[in-house]
């Protein structure tokens, strides 16, 4: 027995050792990413002086501001040693549920409140079907993903909703010193899960979980119900941009999302330093990451390359950024 918990200690000594080393990795990392995309965004003024004017820049940091919301929550998700695939079908949910509640009568308070829980719900049934029948993750939230889409289709015909309270509809479209809401909210979801990950006991267990799920067992953490927790929070986050989307926009898309956000957000993750096999990550580096893309999306079309084209730096800097994730994965095995 004794020997066992000897093990036990030694091997959360050395995942406290390499998530030290990971997050000094990390800040180096987002110090390298942070001047990408000053390059790039030189680039970009240089090609058009444009880019970089007041108004421009305002439109930037709102353009990745829902897109930052949804991967504050996924980021915790993969920092555990998890997978949501499903963050593209949660966030037309939130919208559409929300959405037809508001049209049924119902207050809208009331009403984001019951869309966010559809996707804590949405999230928590991924977390089940992944702990209790030992799916992976990747094939539960994939399926989650394409199940959500139909109910959805199915639920609405294919067409928009339209037709919310104007105290709603400012939620997403109304601004404060020249300065989107959609941006204030962003800010607040990067404090409050900043010192979430990084300041609270949650954080703490999220982290040795993702780093090491069987010591995490060991050393009292209930790594089942850690899950259920961070599914369900992802769901949640998910389901609340698209609800804010919906305000933005006055109406409620089934087409909301989809894979392109859903790859967006997890390549904007991996890029800003959270690894795909969990222990590691920063709501910093998820930040910086999301940005990166509101830069380069904007800085395509501020001079007029084929939208088409974002698809292409997607998947290159996805590839780059596994790539580079598993070089120092590599090399803190081999420290080992």
């Amino acid at each position: 027995m004794a020997s066992n918990a000897d093990a036990v200690a030694a091997t959360a000594s050395l995942d406290s050792e390499t998530t030290a080393r990971g997050r000094l990795t990390g800040l180096m990392q987002n110090g390298g990413l942070f001047a990408v995309i000053i390059l790039i965004a030189i680039i970009f003024q240089i090609l058009n002086p444009v880019f970089l004017s007041q108004g421009n820049i305002i439109e930037i940091f709102r353009s990745g501001a829902l897109y930052f919301i949804v991967a504050c929550g996924a980021t915790l998700v993969l920092v555990g040693g998890g997978l949501d695939f499903s963050a593209g079908a949660a966030f037309p949910l939130g919208g559409i549920v929300a959405g037809g509640l508001m049209l049924a009568g119902l207050p809208w308070p009331l009403a984001l409140l019951l869309g966010v829980g559809a996707g804590a719900l949405a999230g928590a049934i991924n977390a089940l079907v992944i702990t209790r029948f030992e799916v992976p993750p990747l094939i539960a939230t994939l399926g989650s993903f394409f199940a959500i889409g139909g109910a959805i289709t199915v639920y609405t015909g294919g067409t928009n909703l339209f037709g919310f309270p104007d105290a709603f509809n400012v939620l997403g479209q109304g601004r404060l010193f020249g300065i989107p809401f959609l941006v204030y909210y962003a800010v607040i979801f990067g404090i409050v899960f900043h010192v979430l990950l990084e300041h609270t006991v949650f954080g703490y267990e999220t982290r040795i979980t993702g780093g090491n799920r069987l010591a995490a067992s060991a050393n009292g953490v209930r790594v089942k119900l850690l899950d259920l927790q961070l599914y369900a929070l992802s769901g949640a986050t998910a389901a609340l941009a698209g609800i804010m989307f919906m305000a933005r926009t006055s109406t409620a898309s089934p087409a909301a999302g989809g894979s392109a956000l859903t790859f967006q957000v997890i390549t904007a993750i991996i890029i800003g330093g959270t690894s795909l096999f969990g222990g590691t990550g920063s709501i910093i580096g998820t930040a910086l990451g999301t940005l990166l893309f509101a830069v380069l999306n904007n800085g395509l079309a501020v001079v007029n390359v084929n939208p088409l084209y974002q698809n292409i730096f997607i998947g290159v800097i996805l590839v780059v950024a596994v790539a580079f994730d598993q070089v120092q994965r590599k090399r803190r095995f081999a420290r080992r």
